[in-house]
């Protein structure tokens, strides 16, 4: 059910999804071919790169699959300094996967096309 015009929706954050370049600090968005360092510190990022960073965006909110705890702790995540370039994704999170997935807050976090974002709480102390 939508929620009704006043009512107070539960967390939300939006984010970028990227795959990291195997033994590379650099990254490649879900979309797209273009490789980028989301560390660069940049004054202007440009269009097309925005763009396709977009494409491999979402908003994640709090519900029955992804809880509360979790948005939490990715909207706590850094903002990284290419996105602060960028009035489009100045308030955006990247969600950088490794292996088609992230683990933060001891859940595994991933993204399937067509399935979209899953989570999956999993013991990562190794014990």
């Amino acid at each position: 059910m939508a929620p009704v015009l006043g009512e107070e929706m539960g967390p939300s954050v939006h984010l970028v999804l990227v795959r990291r370049l195997p033994g590379s600090p650099l990254v490649v968005p879900l979309t797209g071919e273009v490789v980028l360092d989301l560390q660069a510190e940049q004054k202007r990022v440009d269009d097309e790169t925005v763009r396709i960073l977009l494409d491999s965006s979402l908003v994640v909110d709090a519900g029955e699959d992804i809880g509360a705890d979790v948005v939490d702790a990715l909207q706590h995540m850094a903002v990284p300094p290419l996105f602060r370039a960028s009035a489009w994704l100045r308030r955006c999170r990247a969600l950088v996967l490794e292996d088609g997935h992230a683990v933060l807050a001891g859940v595994r976090i991933g993204y399937r096309t067509g399935r979209g974002l899953w989570v999956d709480h999993v013991d990562v102390t190794g014990d």
